[in-house]
């Protein structure tokens, strides 16, 4: 072989390398997929480290950390007509509640009282937008705080967050005005994480816990045969993020990390049947202590904090970024 003819298939196979590692990169690299962000009629009172529900096509943003710190404001927001309209406060200001909607009512639990973060808050209370009145129910059976809460068949399930013995699923039944906390704890402990519901079951995304950071576990709960199983890591370990169930596919952005000091605008889809991850177009504004809710295949993400950890209380946000796959 002459050295030239060498040269030239040696060439070629490097070439042909480098193609094949590049395609290689591009089978395992998450997929940009397509959907548009536009944004919504900012929430009147900007807050962060807020709860959101949806009830009837409407969404619901209660309590927060606000400019003069907690509140108790209570606001519903209408798709229809992209507006805003204040309701009758929340019985005590709170701040990292949990919040869900369950049949006609709207139902809130647990939180901090102030800004010292104490996890001393085992008060339920729930909502009736008929009459735009608050009242009490049966307390949990321990404080919650930086927790999530979900609807599953009538019935709301409390989840993660801190507090005595922080593993402990406690499910409230509103038929009975009673708390049960003898089913399958969550393997995984971690506060400031996100849930979200499809085909009744739970999903527990992220968040993060003492000594451990930000975490990217996913651990699902079937109340059917009350057990709990694990799914592909998250892409991004986060905590103090969002998440929300659209088509069947599971929408998780935002969230915060301490080192380095930053904010997240990813955003990623979970596919439960095929147990993959894809990475959609990112957030327009970065930010954490934030909420969502999905409403007629749009995916509304609402408020928050730009800047991570104590730096929320200065980057308050009122924000409405709507997603539309």
């Amino acid at each position: 072989m002459d050295k030239t003819r060498g040269t030239s298939l040696l060439s070629g196979f490097a070439v042909n390398l480098s193609l094949l590692a590049w395609l290689a990169g591009a089978m395992t690299a998450p997929v940009a997929a397509e959907g548009r962000w536009r944004s919504g009629a900012p929430v009147p009172t900007p807050r962060s480290e807020i709860a959101v529900a949806e009830l009837g096509g409407r969404i619901y943003v209660a309590g927060g950390i606000g400019w003069l710190g907690t509140t108790g404001a209570f606001e519903v927001y209408d798709p229809k007509r992209d507006r805003w309209r204040a309701l009758a406060s929340l019985p005590v200001p709170l701040h990292h509640l949990g919040m869900a909607a369950a049949g006609n009512r709207i139902y809130v639990t647990g939180g901090y009282r102030d800004i010292f973060f104490t996890p001393d808050s085992k008060s339920a209370w729930a909502y009736d937008p008929a009459s735009d009145r608050w009242r009490p129910i049966a307390d949990m059976p321990a404080p919650r705080a930086a927790h999530r809460m979900a609807a599953i068949g009538g019935k709301l399930y409390v989840v993660g967050g801190v507090g005595p013995d922080p593993r402990a699923l406690m499910v409230y039944d509103p038929a009975k005005d009673a708390w049960d906390r003898t089913s399958a704890p969550l393997p995984t402990a971690r506060e400031h994480l996100a849930v979200a519901v499809v085909n009744a079951k739970l999903f527990v995304i992220g968040g993060r816990w003492r000594g451990r950071g930000n975490l990217a576990v996913i651990e699902v709960y079937d109340p059917a045969r009350d057990g709990w199983t694990r799914k592909a890591d998250m892409p991004t370990p986060r905590g103090g993020h969002t998440a929300g169930a659209l088509g069947g596919r599971i929408h998780v952005t935002g969230g915060e990390e301490f080192s380095p000091s930053r904010t997240f605008a990813a955003h990623e889809v979970f596919d439960p049947k095929a147990d993959r991850w894809t990475v959609f177009d990112p957030l327009p504004t970065a930010r954490h202590g934030l909420g969502s809710a999905a409403v007629n295949g749009r995916w509304y993400v609402i408020g928050g904090g730009t800047g991570a950890g104590a730096k929320t209380f200065v980057t308050l946000t009122g924000a409405v970024e709507i997603f539309t796959p």
